[in-house]
């Protein structure tokens, strides 16, 4: 089955929101690591973090030759949200993130059955590292997503990531991300403005809107999980990524793949962080859809409790 490859960041997180504040692991590649870790075992996660990192054993699951370690701070992202939910990003300090190569990775080795997800990261490195595996591997599929942090006031990235969005097999935005990018405010506009092998634009616990290349547009909306009080959405997109990557790989099914990574998503909402993802398991992408509808019947034959390691 080939293993899945999450290039990105890893952080420390000082979360503040309308339940308290956390002071927790986070990073957009860790996020999609463990969603996708609750689905298939082999996953690496390639990125950097400091000397001093207080949460290493959140890195144990993954192959230690692709995390490198640099004497300086890690990244570090201070997040307030609102009641709306609504992310301020108070501060954010790149740290050893800044040094993250993908040097350790030998792309001469990828196999086709592989798959590469870059988190985001600076669009100019992003697409270094797409052109460099389609180079070596030009089946491996390959998927991006970014943040509006890299769409603010900047042409040039916004330039590079139209260009990059070519050159891949997915490119996952949600409909602010995708409205920035294309400097507008309809995201009907946006879907046809944005040119894209496979544009992925996600609704949140509506759905996803994809649109292939040269095909009409399709909307998947999504079995959400039943959640009783949102603890935490830091990752919550990130998490959507990794589930839906992984999901594809397993299935080749963007029906089933959007519909696991929003309950996957989902799950991860009802706690601080991905504490509720860290010992879940399943054993197919299946599994994930037959406990919501279990759920949504009123069954009780399964609970949550039954996929944990």
């Amino acid at each position: 089955m080939g293993s899945i490859y999450f290039i990105g960041h890893i952080s420390k997180d000082r979360v503040e929101n309308v339940n308290g504040v956390r002071v927790q692991p986070g990073g957009a590649a860790l996020y999609a690591s463990v969603a996708a870790k609750t689905l298939f075992d082999n996953v690496c996660l390639i990125s950097a973090v400091g000397t001093g990192y207080e949460f290493k054993e959140v890195l144990e699951p993954f192959p230690p030759e692709y995390i490198k370690f640099f004497n300086m701070p890690s990244t570090s992202f201070h997040i307030e949200y609102n009641e709306r939910w609504e992310a301020d990003y108070i501060k954010a300090e790149f740290g050893a993130g800044s040094r993250m190569s993908v040097s350790k990775m030998s792309f001469e080795k990828l196999k086709s059955d592989d798959a590469v997800h870059i988190s985001p990261i600076q669009p100019k490195k992003a697409l270094k590292i797409v052109e460099e595996v389609k180079s070596s591997s030009p089946d491996t599929m390959v998927s991006v997503n970014t943040w509006s942090g890299y769409l603010s006031k900047n042409g040039k990235n916004k330039k590079i990531l139209k260009e990059l969005a070519g050159k891949i097999d997915f490119f996952i935005l949600n409909d602010s991300e995708a409205k920035a990018l294309t400097e507008t405010t309809s995201l009907t506009t946006a879907l046809r403005l944005l040119k894209a092998k496979m544009l992925v634009i996600t609704l949140g616990e509506l759905g996803a809107i994809i649109c292939r290349e040269d095909s009409e547009i399709q909307m998947v909306p999504a079995l959400s999980y039943p959640v009783k009080k949102v603890v935490d959405t830091t990752g919550a997109g990130d998490t959507w990524c990794g589930a839906f990557v992984t999901s594809y790989k397993l299935t080749n099914d963007l029906m089933k793949s959007v519909t696991a990574a929003s309950i996957i998503s989902s799950i991860k909402c009802t706690s601080w962080g991905f504490a509720s993802l860290w010992n879940l398991r399943f054993k197919n992408v299946n599994d994930v859809i037959e406990y919501v509808i279990g759920l949504r019947e009123g069954s009780l034959q399964k609970r949550i409790s039954d996929y944990v390691k």
